[in-house]
């Protein structure tokens, strides 16, 4: 398989001894992830919803009797959200489309959750379920798993030089206004300004100049994460 974003490639015979090797037009899957030619996710994340699905089909068959909300919390976390969030931060969707179609997972859960521990809900608006159960949404826990990546990778728990060459620090020649911390290099494109470490930096340098600049932010007002982040990197 050739991998490129391009209309037209460069399509070379390789052979093996005098056996041509046959090359994949489609897709190929490695270590449960679908990669096709152009790199696009949408193949793969219609595959993890469609199995999260069958998957939640079968807990909501286990779990119609149940009564508490910690058992069908459990069981969705254990089971099923996993499946939608394997190697989430290679293939975090940065289309509204591919968003709405992992999110239509959880509300699918969270439909069924009301119905069994009696919460009252506004017609598609399950957020009194969520807050019932604690649960976020699977995009903001993608955000802070790309953040966690990143701040692993700074602080040496993911040893790869590899992937650290890849994280720009600013380091501007004089003293400037802005407080950002990774220089983020121009895109002329959606597909490149949406790959893997550049939507974690650019929240990190929001988040960063934003406490800056807001010299009455409280910490309390502060997630762990973020805490964990500003002193590990200190």
């Amino acid at each position: 398989m050739t991998f490129t974003r391009s209309r037209t490639s460069l399509v070379f015979p390789y052979h093996l001894r005098d056996t041509v090797i046959s090359r994949c037009n489609d897709f190929i899957l490695d270590l449960g992830f679908k990669f096709t030619s152009n790199l696009d996710p949408s193949l793969h994340i219609e595959m993890i919803c469609c199995s999260a699905l069958r998957t939640l089909g079968f807990v909501m068959r286990l779990a119609k009797d149940f009564g508490l909300k910690s058992s069908l919390r459990a069981l969705y976390c254990s089971i099923v959200r996993p499946i939608l969030e394997y190697g989430a931060v290679i293939w975090d969707p940065h289309t509204a489309v591919n968003a709405c179609q992992l999110e239509r997972v959880q509300r699918r859960f969270f439909r069924f959750a009301s119905y069994i521990l009696g919460i009252d809900c506004p017609p598609h608006d399950y957020t009194p379920v969520a807050t019932n159960l604690g649960l976020v949404t699977l995009a903001e826990r993608r955000c802070n798993f790309g953040n966690k990546f990143l701040k692993d990778l700074l602080t040496g728990v993911i040893d790869s030089p590899s992937l650290l060459a890849l994280v720009t620090f600013k380091v501007p020649q004089r003293s400037t206004r802005s407080n950002a911390m990774f220089h983020i290099p121009f895109s002329s494109t959606n597909y490149m300004q949406n790959e893997p470490l550049r939507p974690s930096e650019c929240i990190r340098n929001d988040f960063i100049s934003t406490c800056i600049k807001d010299y009455n932010f409280k910490m309390d007002d502060l997630k762990d994460e973020e805490i964990s982040f500003l002193l590990d990197l200190q």
